[in-house]
């Protein structure tokens, strides 16, 4: 079996972003590390959004920034302005490309693709393409048989080229709560690359995942009642759990076996955000390397945010279809860098305070009841 210091199981963002820092940061120099990636090679498969509150870590593989966006519920918008932490949008096959081009200089670095992963003995990983042991692993592959979340955020995307000038290049469709309420919170989200080409999504939160016909059957009535008429060049699809919590393997007897990304609850769970919240932990993780605190893992995100998320999930579970509104007045009520702050982590209790006064308080008292009842029966 061959060994290496540090293996990662998965070459997607989080394990790509690992790599990276652990490259940027020197903790490789003496150090060997192995990627373990199922895929035979990379394409775009996902597009990545987030607010930017850093310096544009990725440039090179952004395809879209914007400072306004807009909400919509019951055919009245409010239009949010966010110059200070523009919304940005990374190409997933830009973004692989670039990880990997800086890793192919370091020889202490090995990526194998192509690779299915068939046991996983603490540290013995055994897969169609021999064993491999790691002093210490980093997963990021989801274990759903440990923990069934009880909510995801699906959705299918559509990347839409037309003839004519159809869309607003300088404002991002966040949330467009005009559409059918039944079965979950659901909306429509446009990202416009030009004023003929977009991204155009709907959107779930719900327990239960559909066909992907039944999402092409929604964006298509979408396009037709805005009569948007082009050719769709480009489709992702996602179904990201919402509420697993960051379940360390083996976390009870080894600080060196350590799941990562959603797999190691870095989801905000009220959102689906996740992008920020892997660079944070990826840099932060290298930097403990670097000044040999491997033992320590970074806690990139307050427990308030679990908190107050769980109340949030359990309101979108029994009341969905008070959330367009509940959230319709979240960006009403509060300054937009208020509520930035709170999606992104990023929020202090003044902040925190604003969000939860712009809240219809009758809901979330008597979900909060409901809560501690649940978990007291126990």
């Amino acid at each position: 079996m061959k060994e290496f210091d540090y293996i990662i199981l998965g070459g997607g963002l989080s394990g790509l972003t690992l790599a990276y820092e652990l490259n940027k940061q020197g903790c490789l120099e003496n150090k060997t590390l192995c990627i373990l990636e199922k895929r035979k090679e990379y394409s775009r498969d996902k597009s990545w959004s987030y607010w930017d509150f850093e310096n544009n870590k990725f440039p090179s593989c952004v395809i879209g920034s914007w400072d306004s966006f807009s909400i919509t519920l019951n055919q009245k918008t409010i239009n949010i302005t966010c110059p200070q932490s523009p919304y940005r949008t990374i190409d997933s096959k830009k973004f692989y490309d670039f990880v990997t081009e800086q890793l192919r200089n370091n020889n202490n670095i090995t990526t194998i693709m192509n690779c299915d992963i068939q046991t996983i003995e603490s540290h013995v990983i055994r897969t169609n393409k021999g064993g491999y042991i790691g002093k210490v692993i980093y997963d990021s592959l989801i274990d759903l048989s440990y923990q069934t979340p009880t909510m995801y955020q699906h959705f299918l995307g559509c990347e839409v080229e037309t003839d004519s000038d159809c869309f607003n290049e300088n404002i991002v469709d966040l949330m467009n709560f005009d559409c059918p309420q039944d079965g979950g919170l659901h909306f429509f989200y446009t990202l416009p690359f030009s004023k003929n080409k977009a991204l155009i999504e709907t959107t779930w939160y719900s327990k239960t995942i559909k066909k992907q016909s039944e999402y092409q059957n929604e964006i298509d009535h979408y396009l037709r009642e805005k009569n948007i008429k082009g050719n769709i060049t480009y489709s992702e699809y996602g179904a990201i759990p919402l509420n697993l919590t960051k379940n360390n393997k083996e976390s009870s007897s080894s600080k060196d076996y350590i799941k990562i990304g959603s797999a190691g609850g870095l989801t905000r769970a009220s959102t689906g955000y996740t992008f920020q919240a892997i660079q944070s932990f990826s840099e932060q993780l290298a930097s403990n390397l670097k000044l040999d605190r491997k033992l320590t893992v970074p806690n990139i995100r307050h427990k308030k945010y679990d908190f107050l998320d769980e109340i949030f999930l359990s309101v979108m579970e029994y009341e969905h279809k008070s959330m367009p509104i509940i959230f319709f007045n979240l960006f009403k009520n509060s300054d937009s860098i208020t509520t930035i702050s709170f999606l992104s982590d990023r929020s202090n209790w003044i902040q925190d305070l604003k969000v939860i006064l712009s809240m219809p308080k009758l809901i979330f008292i008597k979900t909060l009841i409901l809560n501690i009842y649940k978990k007291i029966i126990k």
